[in-house]
């Protein structure tokens, strides 16, 4: 059986062409991690992840997996994924349970399941047992710029429209209860006569009575959820507000570790996760969330990611939408770094056959926006 021979990890940050802004923050340009593990057969698996949106958060990443975890994985099979995922969360306790270190891991753990896909030839979905090669998506948008208003944000959801979607989602909570009311209107209008809108509130409120003045105003629309009214850690207020509320709330994309979804599940805190697989712990932690939530018939909708989120919701009973962000709408800017950009059809993401998940990067482009680390050069030790 082949062995890892090498991880690679790299540091890029991106310029967005547009400032964009949610409830609480603004960016101007994103950040991602990138690693590369490399088996001594000539193959390689490539993960990767949102760098932050704090200066340097992907250097921070790049740093812990080179520094801390690196020599945990080299010399392993990677077919024994479990044994090197518990390697890395064993080693790591004192670093911390969250953040950086876990979204090293993730990194990790996502390029060694691209690398079992590829050493046996099979496409993620496959070699994970899909019951389906086709995933519904919806267009992820509505942010808040200059310039701007609300017939602005109703052009947006009818360009989403022309391009075949019908689900759609948009930032709340930076604006007043009034003025926030107005978008949510302006977009469920633009949505019709079939579409469904979720609101995405990026932890803006510190407890139910903030929030309130605000949910008490979206009620009287049918909402597809309301998304992240919280921070992750103020779990009474999700109790609270679930009990309140009828919409569905939707929440995990900054949550890591299975442990951490169990307090939203039995409390009945969540109606919809997501789960994002390079926050959580990687695929092997991910599925493990969906299983649980599986037991709950809880819906999987995880964060962002749908290059290889869509393969895990085609293995799962309980998988229900990718989110994507097309790259015409400015704010996330991967593709940039893809020879292969994500083809995303009148709302459908349908998976090929090609080994791996299928991401295929353009590492002239990771040199053009490269902050640390470097990539691995593909051609010349003969990877495939």
């Amino acid at each position: 059986m082949p062995k890892i021979r090498n991880i690679f990890s790299a540091a890029v940050e991106i310029p967005l062409a547009r400032p964009v802004s949610w409830s609480n923050v603004s960016v101007s340009t994103r950040e991602y991690i990138l690693c590369w593990v490399v088996d001594d057969e000539g193959n390689f698996g490539f993960g990767y992840g949102l760098g932050s949106r704090f200066p340097r958060g992907a250097c921070l990443m790049h740093q812990a997996i080179q520094e801390n975890l690196k020599h945990l994985v080299v010399g392993q099979d990677p077919f024994m994924n479990e044994a090197i995922w518990n390697a890395m969360y064993t080693e790591s306790l004192l670093l911390g349970r969250q953040g950086v270190i876990m979204r090293a891991i993730s990194c990790i753990d996502i390029a060694i399941w691209d690398l079992k896909a590829k050493i046996v030839g099979l496409p993620l979905y496959k070699l994970l047992g899909g019951s389906v090669s086709e995933v519904p998506a919806y267009a992820s948008g509505g942010y808040y710029q200059d310039g701007k208003d609300v017939p602005g944000l109703a052009r947006e959801i009818q360009f989403y429209r022309s391009r075949g979607f019908t689900s759609f989602k948009i930032k709340v909570g930076q604006m007043t209860p009034e003025r926030e009311e107005e978008r949510v209107a302006a977009a469920l209008d633009a949505a019709e006569p079939h579409g469904r809108v979720a609101i995405d509130a990026n932890n803006a409120w510190k407890s139910v009575a903030e929030a309130w003045p605000y949910v008490r105003r979206f009620e009287k629309f049918n909402l597809w959820w309301l998304e992240e009214p919280f921070s992750p850690d103020n779990r009474t207020a999700y109790r609270e507000l679930a009990k309140r509320t009828r919409i569905p709330l939707a929440s995990g994309e900054l949550e890591s570790g299975r442990d951490s979804f169990r307090d939203y599940i039995e409390h009945g805190s969540l109606q919809i996760l997501q789960t994002d697989a390079t926050v959580v712990g990687g695929i092997t932690e991910w599925r493990r969330v969906a299983a649980m939530a599986a037991g709950w018939n809880l819906p999987m909708a995880p964060h962002w990611v749908p290059d290889v989120h869509a393969h895990l919701l085609a293995t799962i009973p309980n998988g229900w939408t990718a989110e994507y962000f097309l790259p015409e709408a400015g704010i996330l800017n991967f593709e940039q770094l893809l020879e292969n950009p994500l083809q995303v059809n009148n709302g459908i993401i349908r998976l090929e056959n090609e080994p791996g998940h299928g991401i295929r990067v353009n590492t002239d482009a990771v040199q053009t926006f490269l902050k640390a680390g470097a990539p691995p050069e593909l051609s010349s030790v003969g990877m495939r």
